[in-house]
């Protein structure tokens, strides 16, 4: 359990997936802020889901160094994929706060879904150093599961359900939206 230092047994990780060479790992994780465990001089757990990469070039599987790409306290990241030519990753995240026709007017606010129950996950991408972060779906259902295709476009799940649909469809775009 290469993560245990920062879940202590109570957190919890998924959605990981290895790096075209095979040398580093990118996850999802959430750990408690209770676990007093740092990265540099910041808490490692947040309390939410973040993305994490393990690489394990210089010190193989059980010697791998980690690196905390997402530090939100507020909003959860999930379902990182590599994108190709080390451009970075692409991710699902509750953290939108602007759509397409109100980031001219400078509004901000939470999507939520069709029901106005819950915040809704949409894709984002981010650099290969976790920033520049910048949403590329824009969605009243969650967009999840993203996986680049060989040709660079990105498929994802998109969970429909309003009304009588309650369905998950397959979409896809191109990794800048």
């Amino acid at each position: 359990n290469v993560t245990a230092r920062f879940t202590q047994g109570a957190g919890d990780v998924s959605d990981p997936e290895v790096s075209y060479d095979g040398r580093k790992i990118v996850f999802a994780m959430r750990c408690p802020t209770a676990n007093v465990v740092t990265v540099g001089d910041a808490p490692a757990c947040t309390g939410r889901w973040n993305i994490w990469e393990y690489d394990m070039t210089a010190g193989g599987f059980a010697g791998g160094a980690f690196r905390r790409l997402t530090a939100s306290t507020s909003d959860d990241d999930v379902d990182p994929a590599y994108l190709p030519d080390g451009r970075g990753f692409v991710f699902s995240s509750n953290r939108q706060a602007k759509s397409r026709a109100s980031q001219a007017l400078g509004r901000a606010y939470f999507a939520l879904d069709e029901y106005e129950r819950e915040r809704v996950f949409n894709l984002h991408t981010m650099n290969s150093t976790g920033g520049a972060i910048e949403q590329i779906s824009f969605n009243q259902s969650h967009d999840r599961n993203p996986v680049v295709r060989p040709n660079g476009d990105i498929m994802f799940s998109r969970w429909e359900h309003v009304a009588d649909r309650n369905r998950f469809a397959i979409f896809r775009a191109k990794p800048d939206g």
